[in-house]
């Protein structure tokens, strides 16, 4: 296991904005004034409820959003969210979709999939086999992969409609399904109590298992074809245990094979607390446009000092990157009507970049649908430039315990330098003085400070630049 200490955010503070991850917005709230669009206004009305517990987001080609909810009712949006079988009442289990306004798309709510060869396929929840959304993901092609408790469906994503679907024979929940370049698609079980992980043609039919066992619980699944072998990982929940690695060398004729376990830390440190042996639960695995992974770790509560926050990880070394998100409680996590915490953490459950600034993320209890952006000045060679003054990524970074810091003035100038803390706090000032045009490099050493992610800021002519670095002992 690796070592890694981060500092992190609390709710209670004000972040400066800063290179990395940044919240955006919330484009939309399930928990308040969008929860009429899945399916009322929180009141009971007969036996039914508003949907909600948004499990997973895509984005597709036209800019729509298609959001999987696992808990509650759902109407169609005339109004009835029951039907009937024969003497049976029933409740619709709808797949949503919204504009880029968030105005419900012309197909959504999806109640019934209609199908190449005429059948009919009814979202409901007392269905044996599809009912609550287990995650979503977009095909090579740009359609819908969405799993619905036990099936997962392949949907045209222009028109709604269905274009084929897989059930298992062993029935159960069942987690994302993901496809690699090949075209091969993935899926597995939450609870899989040595069932298999299914390998899929591209019209959802079974070539046979891509691994033949399994064990640990787990909602997600993300896929790379490489060179010569394509990985397999899959995030691990209930107890949490890391993001498990399989490699296969040829997929159609040979099973995966584990070669790895990453994201456990032997130390995590937060403020003055040091936890060991600490394992990551994630709830959530999605590919960055850099090849890294976004992991959603699940709340606090159960998962420890890793959770309730999204992380960018190295997919080979298992190194972490990046953190963002504010960590909520559980006391509004468990109640989140009505609340509202921007850029809030408690469940994360998916996430979507629409290009390499613009990350779309939905937390499961906090009912949100919220945009990410990357905050960064223009860039060249690793060198930000903003009216003719420029400040580099220290180096090396991670440190441990000294780096130096780069920076480039066109004129003569006051320029300031500074380190903060995660929490906006001074830590230490590097350069506060009048500074002729030229090219300037000054050491830092935290030897006597807290391990953790610091931010260091230069400010001149009424402009400022900052980025990130991390302290490792």
């Amino acid at each position: 296991m690796r070592k890694l200490l981060v500092a992190m955010l609390i709710l209670t503070c004000v972040v400066m904005t800063q290179a990395g991850w940044n919240y955006a917005e919330t484009v939309l709230n399930f928990a308040n004034d969008d929860s009429v669009k899945i399916g009322g206004t929180g009141a009971v009305s007969g036996d039914w409820f508003r949907q909600a517990s948004p499990h997973g987001v895509v984005v597709d080609a036209e800019g729509k959003f298609w959001v999987a909810f696992h808990d509650g009712y759902g109407p169609d949006q005339s109004g009835s969210p029951e039907f009937m079988v024969g003497e049976d009442t029933c409740h619709y289990k709808p797949l949503y979709v919204f504009n880029a306004d968030g105005t419900p798309a012309s197909f959504s709510p999806i109640t019934v999939l209609e199908f190449p060869d005429g059948v009919l396929d009814t979202l409901y929840a007392e269905s044996y086999a599809n009912g609550s959304g287990k995650g979503i993901s977009l095909d090579n092609d740009g359609n819908i992969l969405y799993s619905a408790w036990s099936t997962v469906y392949l949907i045209n994503y222009q028109t709604g409609a269905g274009i084929a679907r897989f059930i298992p024979s062993s029935l159960g929940s069942i987690t994302e399904a993901v496809q690699d370049d090949a075209g091969f698609i993935y899926v597995g079980y939450v609870v899989p109590s040595g069932r298999p992980i299914y390998l899929l043609d591209e019209s959802l039919e079974r070539i046979g298992n891509a691994v033949d066992s399994t064990f640990q619980i787990t909602r997600s699944l993300c896929v790379k074809t490489g060179t010569d072998v394509t990985r397999l990982y899959n995030g691990t929940t209930w107890n949490g245990n890391g993001v498990m690695v399989w490699e296969s060398e040829n997929p159609e004729f040979e099973e995966f094979a584990p070669v790895d376990t990453i994201g456990n830390l032997a130390e995590y440190t937060v403020g003055d607390t040091t936890y060991t042996n600490v394992k990551l639960w994630s709830s959530s695995l999605d590919w960055t446009p850099d090849g890294n992974l976004l992991v959603g770790s699940l709340r606090q509560s159960w998962a420890g000092p890793l959770g309730s926050q999204w992380w960018i990880m190295d997919p080979v070394t298992g190194e972490y990157y990046d953190n963002f998100g504010v960590p909520v409680d559980d006391e509004i996590g468990n109640s989140p009507w009505g609340h509202h915490v921007p850029g809030g953490a408690n469940g994360p459950r998916g996430g979507f970049f629409t290009d390499a600034t613009t990350l779309y993320t939905v937390d499961f209890y906090l009912a949100t649908l919220d945009k990410w952006t990357w905050e960064e000045s223009a860039v060249d060679n690793d060198v930000v430039v903003v009216d003719k003054f420029s400040l580099k990524q220290n180096f090396p970074n991670p440190f441990n315990p000294v780096t130096t810091i780069q920076y480039s003035i066109a004129k003569d100038a006051d320029v300031k330098l500074t380190v903060y803390d995660m929490l906006g706090k001074e830590v230490q000032t590097l350069v506060n003085s009048r500074v002729t045009s030229g090219n300037y490099q000054v050491q830092f050493d935290a030897s006597n400070l807290a391990t953790g992610v610091y931010i260091y800021r230069l400010e001149t002519e009424g402009q400022t630049l900052s980025k990130k670095m991390m302290f490792l002992k």
